[in-house]
């Protein structure tokens, strides 16, 4: 899949910085210590190719001298800082943002408190956010974005306090909106509430109507001018990406932002969008306003952790950095530490950059069941984003290479996917629906979780004949040879078996293997067509982003090795290793990333100090034609051996299938088949083979200090 929206400046720039210091009314020195003297060297230690600058935050005040009507120019601000950073850029050509915070303005707010928005009736409570229907757009954010490009010739925005920020509106503006799109004439109040989450879909459609608005007249000002809103068309805002912004881009977390990043860097890479994730440079062990644990700066190797996360996906990379100091000083010591991270990303841009996604596994993350229902009063953290999460560690900790597609993008992508999984995704669209099944019947594997894909599916799809359920259960599975593990779920499925239908495994009370089973089975599986079908009747995946318990992680690994019975890819390795698999102009593209910490981590401390080599790996690809070039490439390539074995895929698969095979196919087909085929399975029955000489490559890597790629050619 190419980029086909969006407008970015080339491949070059690939690596940005981000300063800003939300300007307040409390500042006495801003833009003292960022003359083009001061900033050029300092630049230069970090090597940046675009630099985003600080104008207007939170607080509503501006750190240059706006010309605004209603625009609050900070107290603070001796010299015009954006003047200064415009002049640096200029002597650097490196292009220049704005970070400016959009829905949230508390000078705007107090200046104006008819722009902001209207707390539902009854309600005394003042908000700080601004109304999209408000004049606030055309009197200040507009105006002032116009300012600074008039003014200062900037080549983009970064608009912050946006998506995240916005806060359900009760003014007369918006509930008559809401009355003429929807019919119902009062809005709800609480989350208990009928109609709330129609009440936030609407406030949702107004937020992106907003950014259409000041997307479209800053293009309309000045064509070139980049226009990004924060965490716009990320992960918690699925569905077709049609608000014109020019990249995506949003801020990771100040901790565990690796593991946030692990979600967002397989969904963002399939927005047929450019973007990055913005990684901040320092942390603190606390929550955001605890004094008593200060900021400090993260060591380079969990920076370089965190990008090569973005990186291996094709993303790009840029860094949140302030130091704290209100002059607008940069500190030497630190850039000369993003200096260091400068070099490992731009090391890796001519394999990593412009790359597209090598299909294995695709997760499901349906627009259509994400949006039905909304449980508090945010529009990014109001929806259950949990299953997903948690469908996306599971198989990445199992070493599958992952992609996270929500509907928009299944109906383009699905068919190059030989797996789908599915993960407690039970308002997905009727649509998406009839599309897995005939995905399956085509070839596909697929992987159902949750008690209510029995009835979106249909007991017979699923081979169930009777299902009962039970509520805020825990059973135990079984687990390896020998071993059980315990699985809660917020509703069981207890199934009993229909026509052509395999069991795996039975539901368990006791720990001790083998001991107090009941009749149920764990999971079921069925063939449709050319394809399997297999059904989890509990929240696993959910499970899973809670616990993650590593008995969990096996069990899954063995059941999908059940349904995904024909991997290209394979790998096995260390769990602390994350693999993502590429391919581009360059050839198929293996990543590994190494994910741990030589120093134990705790809720409280999330710094990575140093990365303990990993391995060994062993990745094994079938594959069509015999390789000319199998390179490590970033690490030491001595670490790194491969062999080629040819195999005659066509010829490999001749024993018959009876009831007790155990490779993934349960019976032949025969006249009283019921899977939809009456025929032996043939060339193409069961997978994609490729043409050619074919073969199974199989490379053997002693160790993975942090990140390291796989070239195949």
């Amino acid at each position: 899949m190419q980029i086909g929206r969006g407008n970015w400046y080339g491949k070059k720039y690939y690596f940005g910085m981000h300063y800003d210091l939300h300007a307040n009314g409390d500042d006495t020195e801003l833009g003292t210590h960022c003359s083009p003297a001061e900033l050029i060297p300092m630049l230069k230690l970090m090597k940046p190719d675009f630099v985003q600058t600080d104008c207007k935050g939170h607080p509503g005040m501006t750190s240059w001298f706006t010309q605004v009507p209603d625009g609050t120019v900070s107290p603070g601000v001796v010299k015009d800082a954006m003047a200064q950073w415009r002049e640096a850029t200029k002597q650097l050509n490196l292009p220049l943002h704005c970070h400016y915070s959009g829905i949230w303005d508390m000078a705007a707010a107090k200046k104006h408190p008819e722009w902001t928005v209207v707390p539902a009736p009854g309600s005394d409570r003042k908000s700080e956010k601004m109304c999209p229907r408000s004049p606030y757009l055309e009197k200040l954010l507009i105006p002032q974005l116009f300012e600074l490009i008039d003014r200062y010739g900037v080549d983009g925005f970064w608009i912050d306090g946006d998506l995240w920020a916005v806060e359900p509106c009760y003014c007369k503006k918006c509930t008559a909106e809401f009355k003429k799109r929807t019919g119902i004439a009062e809005p709800p109040v609480s989350e208990k509430d009928a109609n709330w989450t129609v009440w936030m879909n609407f406030q949702r459609e107004s937020f992106m109507e907003y950014v259409t608005k000041y997307t479209e007249a800053v293009h309309a000002h000045k064509p070139d001018v980049k226009v990004c809103s924060n965490w716009m068309q990320t992960l918690r805002n699925p569905g077709e990406p049609s608000v014109p912004t020019d990249w995506i881009s949003g801020d990771n977390s100040w901790i565990w932002g690796l593991d946030g990043s692990r979600c967002e860097a397989r969904w963002l890479c399939n927005r047929d969008k450019p973007w990055d994730i913005m990684l901040w440079s320092f942390s603190k062990s606390s929550e955001m306003g605890n004094p008593a644990s200060p900021w400090i700066m993260k060591p380079v190797e969990m920076l370089e952790q965190e990008a090569a996360m973005l990186l291996s996906t094709g993303g790009n990379v840029q860094i949140y950095e302030t130091c704290g100091l209100r002059s607008g000083q940069l500190v030497p010591w630190r850039m000369e530490r993003l200096g260091e991270v400068s070099k490992f990303v731009k090391k890796r841009r001519l394999l990593c950059q412009n790359t597209q996604t090598f299909p294995l596994v695709a997760v499901l993350h349906s627009e259509a069941h994400y949006y039905s229902q909304c449980t508090n009063g945010s529009i990014m953290y109001g929806y259950d984003i949990a299953p997903v999460q948690g469908a996306t560690w599971i198989l990445s900790d199992c070493h599958y290479g992952v992609d996270i597609l929500d509907e928009y993008m299944m109906e383009e992508m699905l068919e190059q996917f030989p797996a789908v999984v599915v993960p407690e995704q039970t308002r997905m669209s009727d649509k998406m629906v009839k599309m897995l099944k005939a995905y399956v019947k085509e070839g596909g594997c697929l992987l159902l979780t949750g008690v209510g894909m029995a009835e979106r599916f249909g007991y017979d799809y699923l081979g169930i004949a009777i299902m009962e359920t039970v509520e805020k259960k825990t059973y135990q599975l079984p687990v390896g040879k020998k071993e059980t593990f315990p699985l809660y779920s917020a509703t069981w499925g207890l199934m009993n078996l229909g026509k052509a239908c395999r069991a795996f495994g039975r539901l368990g009370e006791s720990p001790a293997r083998g001991e107090k089973l009941t009749d149920y089975p764990v999971a079921v599986f069925k063939r449709h067509g050319y394809g399997t079908v297999a059904f989890i009747p509990a929240d696993i995946c959910r499970d899973y982003q809670f616990n993650r318990y590593p008995e969990t992680r096996k069990f899954m690994k063995e059941l999908m090795d059940r349904v995904f019975t024909e991997q290209p890819v394979m790998v096995d390795g260390p769990v602390g290793l994350d693999f993502v698999a590429r391919c581009g102009d360059n050839g198929l593209l293996f990543h590994f990333i190494n994910r741990t910490s030589g120093n134990p981590t705790r809720p409280g401390q999330g710094m990575v100090e140093e990365i303990p080599p990993l391995g060994p790996v062993k990745l094994t690809l079938r594959m069509g034609w015999k390789p000319e070039v199998v390179k490590w490439h970033f690490e030491d390539e001595s670490a790194m051996t491969w062999t080629w074995t040819p195999v005659d895929f066509d010829g490999e698969d001749e024993h018959d299938h009876d009831e007790h095979c155990d490779c993934g196919h349960d019976h032949e087909h025969g006249e009283n088949c019921d899977c939809g085929h009456d025929h032996e399975h043939g060339d193409d029955c069961c997978g994609e083979i490729l043409e050619g000489e074919s073969g199974v490559l199989e490379v053997t890597i002693s160790q993975v200090k942090l990140h390291g790629v796989v070239q195949v050619l």
